[in-house]
């Protein structure tokens, strides 16, 4: 039997943040891409003339005021996974971004982050290079080897001074 179209999608919504941690703009991509699926049709009854844009961002809505999506808490996650991996400040900007977070909450909270560990890329810094055996090689090999992974250049001259 076919669902209402808005109940179907919240459902699918559900189900996919059973499964994963998703942004709000992951999720919206999620239910555009299910939107364009055949199969949806079969499954779902659409009311004709309905605005797809808006009943997406309804359901983002619905399921954000039910705080089902958590971004401030899937934010941190991330980050610590990444600070973890020993990825530059600037690549976790990065990952941070194509996950679907905003530009101005991913500031905030590396900022935030910055604000209490100054040291923080330069600590990620050392790490990565007891990881990766760099203790001693050549220092313009090593400046090259860290310009590569996107560490900042008051962070690679600290390191090197050392």
């Amino acid at each position: 039997m076919k669902k209402n179209a808005d109940e179907y999608l919240f459902n699918e919504a559900v189900k996919y943040l059973g499964k994963y941690p998703a942004t709000k703009k992951k999720i919206s991509e999620y239910l555009q891409k299910k939107i364009r699926n055949k199969k949806t049709y079969q499954r779902a009854i659409f009311p004709e003339g309905i605005d797809k844009d808006l009943l997406v961002e309804d359901i983002v809505a619905k399921l954000d005021e039910l705080k089902m999506i958590n971004e401030s808490h899937y934010l941190e996650s991330m980050f610590n996974y990444y600070q973890q991996s020993l990825f530059s400040i600037r690549k976790i900007k990065n990952k941070l971004y194509l996950k679907g977070f905003d530009q101005k909450k991913i500031d905030e909270f590396i900022s935030l982050q910055l604000q209490e560990s100054p040291e923080l890329e330069l600590n990620i810094l050392k790490k990565y290079i007891v990881k990766k055996k760099l203790e001693n090689i050549d220092k313009v090999e090593l400046k090259k080897k860290l310009y590569q992974q996107s560490f900042s250049e008051s962070s690679i001259y600290k390191i090197i001074k050392e």
